[in-house]
């Protein structure tokens, strides 16, 4: 059974990572017209994603309902595809559900050895990989191949903002934990 806790966590959480995204992350791709240059701010995103998986301290299904909320909320928005396009937002409640049962399952290990900043650090690179993986496999379905090619290589030269921003925002992520959990 979940906790109010974990409800609040759940929505606040998604709401933030809504919010933003609709003013800051969606800002590469308004202002260049090209999809997949948000990717710039990963360090910012893998920031909140990496704080929202050590808030849920390893229990499953939240962080998979809090990407399944996003999708929801990220509808009007041009992240993940064209606003107001539920079927690109599967890939980001698929990746959801696999970050939720890969990640999650090494939290314990990790925290047991008193390395949840190097978890932290996998769980910004870990869903940065997983998430242009899974739209470069999936968007072929819904999307044209011209885009689907743009898309990959602006994927590919992004690649280390992808893994750099991961780190970065992982370990930040760390960081911004120390300091919230006091509070809750």
């Amino acid at each position: 059974m979940w906790s109010s806790r974990d409800i609040a966590l759940v929505i606040i959480t998604a709401v933030l990572v809504f919010v933003l995204t609709a003013l800051v992350f969606q800002l590469a791709t308004m202002l260049t017209g090209v999809q997949g240059t948000s990717f710039i701010f990963t360090f910012a995103f893998a920031t909140f994603i990496s704080l929202t998986f050590l808030l849920f301290e390893g229990r499953r299904w939240r962080f998979f309902c809090h990407n399944t909320l996003y999708a929801l909320l990220s509808l009007p928005t041009s992240t993940g595809g064209i606003p107001y396009d539920i079927f690109p937002r599967l890939v980001i409640i698929l990746a959801g559900f696999l970050l939720d049962l890969l990640l999650n399952s090494f939290y314990n290990y990790f925290k047991s050895r008193e390395g949840l900043v190097w978890w932290s650090v996998l769980t910004g690179l870990v869903t940065f990989s997983i998430i242009p993986l899974m739209q470069i496999l999936i968007f072929p379905i819904y999307f044209s191949s011209g885009f689907v090619t743009a898309y990959t290589n602006t994927v590919i030269l992004m690649s280390p903002f992808l893994i750099g921003g991961g780190a970065v925002g992982g370990y930040l992520g760390y960081k911004l934990y120390q300091r919230v959990l006091p509070l809750i």
